[in-house]
């Protein structure tokens, strides 16, 4: 089992992630070496050779930038990566018919990219979501990596375009800090700060835009290459913890059926969630309180009903919860 999580421990991150940061630090004449150690930094702040750092390596370096570059680095950060930070993967993008095919061929390897978030889209009628779901259980981190990520994939989809993409509405997790102009000015639409989720809605006319130079022999030699170097590094068919229990509704298990389901004893799971600095309380109750806004924001249905689906024992237990983690309770929430 240990070998198939994709730990805080692993050595498995590039530079890519960190081009847009160093880049800004270059220009600030920030202490690069000091804040980013495990990058070995020449003189210059520049990069030397393939080096690969763990995400609680990344953390620190991160929190230390953070404090140099205010809530508003993610968003400057993402707006500084290109097509060339993204390693083999840029190529593979670059190659492909449309930008949903790009776009889909990024998010299927984005772990090249040095991702330590994962963006999903979700695709509708009209419009498509770009959701960032964290890969860590890290909240002191998660609004800028939403951020960066979500920035990155903007500013790689409009060089790939040609042109700015028609976004409809940013949705950021973050809080008023961060400066909504900053954010507006970026993405060129409304942005709504403190959302359950940090997501993009884009019109799905953009995503049919046709690139430049479509290679297919290109595309299947980035998509080999890009498989090849998933093997090297060991992340092929890899998930974080985080992302295991999510996709095992772990909001409606007990830890004993989330160990067995996993394959591993319950003594194992709790090893892993103490190595990966996850609370599986916290994960659960998030995940519930997350389904708790969407029914209480888009359906008229009962507290009641509410309770039973999200397997509170009453509507008295849900209420409890929702006021200790929203700060205010379903009925307030839904009025707003």
């Amino acid at each position: 089992m240990n070998n198939k999580v994709l730990s805080v421990q692993d050595a498995v991150f590039p530079a890519h992630p960190f081009s847009g940061l160093l880049a800004i630090g270059r220009e600030r004449d920030w202490r690069l070496q000091e804040i980013f150690p495990a990058l070995e930094l020449d003189a210059e702040g520049q990069t030397c050779g393939d080096v690969r750092i763990s995400y609680m390596q990344a953390r620190e370096s991160l929190l230390r930038a953070l404090h140099h570059g205010g809530a508003d680095l993610g968003i400057l950060s993402g707006a500084r990566k290109s097509l060339p930070a993204l390693g083999a993967m840029g190529s593979g993008m670059l190659a492909q018919a449309t930008l949903s095919d790009a776009m889909h061929f990024g998010l299927e390897y984005q772990l090249i990219a040095g991702a330590m978030v994962q963006l999903q889209l979700e695709p509708g009628e009209r419009t498509s979501i770009l959701t960032a779901r964290p890969l860590f259980d890290d909240s002191e981190l998660q609004d800028f990596l939403d951020t960066d990520h979500l920035a990155t994939a903007i500013n790689v989809s409009q060089a790939l375009c040609g042109h700015a993409l028609q976004i409809e509405r940013v949705e950021l997790r973050g809080k008023h800090q961060a400066s909504r102009s900053v954010a507006e000015d970026f993405f060129g639409c409304p942005v709504v700060y403190g959302a359950d989720v940090s997501r993009i809605i884009v019109n799905n006319s953009a995503l049919s835009t046709l690139l430049i130079n479509p290679d297919p022999e290109l595309a299947a030699d980035s998509k080999m290459r890009c498989d090849a170097e998933l093997a090297a590094v060991g992340l092929t068919g890899r998930q974080s913890l985080l992302h295991k229990l999510v996709n095992l509704q772990c909001d409606y298990r007990s830890v004993p059926e989330l160990a067995q389901a996993l394959g591993i004893s319950e003594r194992s799971l709790h090893r892993l969630l103490v190595r990966e600095g996850c609370s599986y309380f916290q994960i659960a109750e998030s995940l519930r309180m997350e389904k708790a806004k969407h029914f209480l924001r888009n359906t008229s249905i009962s507290l009641d009903d509410i309770a039973a689906l999200l397997h509170y024992s009453d509507s008295r237990s849900f209420r409890r919860a929702f006021k200790r983690a929203v700060h205010m309770t379903p009925s307030e929430f839904r009025q707003q």
